[in-house]
């Protein structure tokens, strides 16, 4: 086989690996150069930022499909290839620079979000208020009520799991149902520099500009994401200054303040110049009403003392305790229970809460513990192999740490081989599906969760 059928081929399998923004963004501008007898297939592309971002988010993905389809163990070596035309000297904070050798292709950049696209059950009516939070919310509130002329930009931090995505999309959808000839658009970090390369990669600037400039209200979750990275910064805050100078509403979400954002003085004050409001984890007493909402809303009857005990044994990771609840509903489903009362939450969420003295459970267990339970090796459950007996280990362990660790789903997905997030969302939801159906399921993940508690 020749470099390019070799290329052609792995490109294959990494695509289905990703959704297709990201392919497009990060591997359709990629060109094969050599499989060298030292045992490395060398693979080009056309600037610094573009080999710095293949190497460490895709390279664990790119190895395991050169293995698949090579059948052998060969190295992948991504290099800025001078005949490209690209900036070799670039740094990799540099952003993706144009040149005349890239393939057009179709543009992935879209029209802003319209309201159908914001999920209904976050709104301000089904955001739990307590004082951890109390100030965070009206701030959002306010920039809803007036976009552009309260508090711009809004800058709502804090851990996860307290809130932050929730207030974002409960603005996206005030706004669209009571100014319905406004523009707005909800996107993450990630998604916003997936658009921005893509748009260098296919000469579709205009259409970027467009798209993140001709808005009302702008919305950007984790925009942590963009530190260290000063090309796609400098871009961010030409769309920033841009919608501030018209009148725009831009609302940001992050896990830290401006000021402990790693990125220039002039970027991180301008993050500071409107509304920084953060949120604290919340009280027994506002997780209490949380968990009492949440029952309402699927319409399950828990006893007082059951919520108590959730409320009592949880950490502030309002995500956390949402898990332990529908663990608990999925148990009463396959029980066939009516009422959920204080020993089967105890039963269930035995494994669930852990002790406030252990450290934070790395990924890494999550993986290792799975894989001897389902006896496959860790290179195949973060490889690009698409077979039910490698796919279903990978979503059981994505479930888990995202019911059981603190990392966003970006995170937990670079963690799987740098797999899109939404990769991550959709083996969440197939999982807590399958468990409520499936009493199998179920008792595996609670005797994963019990190994993971053990041995972590």
């Amino acid at each position: 086989m020749t470099a390019d059928e070799i290329w052609a081929e792995v490109l294959e399998v990494i695509r289905g690996e990703l959704n297709e923004p990201s392919y497009k963004t990060w591997f359709e501008p990629t060109f094969p150069l050599e499989l060298t007898d030292a045992g490395e297939f060398v693979i080009g592309v056309h600037n610094e930022f573009a080999r710095s971002w293949l190497e460490d988010r895709y390279s664990q993905l790119v190895t395991s499909a050169l293995r698949q389809v090579l059948g052998a163990d060969v190295r992948a070596r991504i290099i800025v290839d001078p005949r490209a035309g690209g900036d070799a000297e670039g740094s990799s904070d540099s952003a993706p620079i144009e040149t005349p050798e890239l393939v057009h292709t179709e543009a992935v950049v879209t029209e802003a979000t319209s309201g159908s696209d914001f999920d209904p059950k976050y709104n301000f009516d089904t955001f739990v208020v307590g004082e951890s939070n109390e100030f965070a919310r009206n701030a959002a509130l306010a920039v809803a009520e007036q976009p552009g002329l309260k508090y711009n930009p809004l800058f709502i931090w804090g851990g996860p799991g307290l809130g932050k995505t929730h207030l974002l999309q409960a603005i996206g959808n005030y706004v669209s149902e009571n100014f319905p000839s406004k523009k707005v658009l909800f996107v993450t970090s990630e998604q916003f520099m997936n658009d921005f390369v893509n748009s260098i990669n296919t000469k579709t600037q205009d259409s970027f500009r467009k798209k993140y400039r001709s808005v009302d209200v702008l919305l950007i979750d984790d925009i942590q994401f963009i530190e260290n990275k000063l090309g796609i910064q400098e871009q961010f805050f030409h769309t920033f200054n841009e919608l501030r100078q018209r009148g725009k509403a831009v609302v940001l979400a992050s896990d830290r303040s401006p000021r402990d954002m790693n990125m220039e003085e002039r970027y991180s004050s301008r993050l500071a110049s409107g509304l920084p409001a953060d949120i604290q984890p919340p009280s027994f007493e506002t997780r209490l009403a949380i968990l009492r909402q949440l029952t309402e809303l699927q319409g399950i009857r828990f006893e007082d003392s059951a919520l108590a005990f959730i409320a009592e044994r949880s950490t502030p990771n309002i995500r956390e305790m949402e898990g332990a609840v529908f663990r608990v509903i999925a148990y009463r489903e396959l029980s066939k229970k009516e009422v959920v009362d204080l020993e089967m939450v105890e039963k269930v969420t035995r494994d669930i809460f852990p002790d406030r003295s252990h450290r934070p459970i790395p990924i890494t267990s999550i993986q290792n513990e799975v894989c001897k339970y389902y006896g496959v090796s860790k290179s195949e459950l973060i490889s690009s192999k698409r077979s039910q007996a490698i796919v279903y280990p990978r979503q059981i362990a994505m479930y888990l740490a995202r019911e059981i660790t603190d990392l966003s789903l970006p995170k937990i997905g670079n963690e799987f081989g740098g797999r899109d997030h939404t990769t991550v969302m959709h083996a969440e939801a197939k999982i807590r599906k399958l468990m409520k159906s499936d009493r199998e399921v179920y008792n595996q993940v609670q005797q994963l969760t019990s190994s993971i508690r053990q041995h972590a």
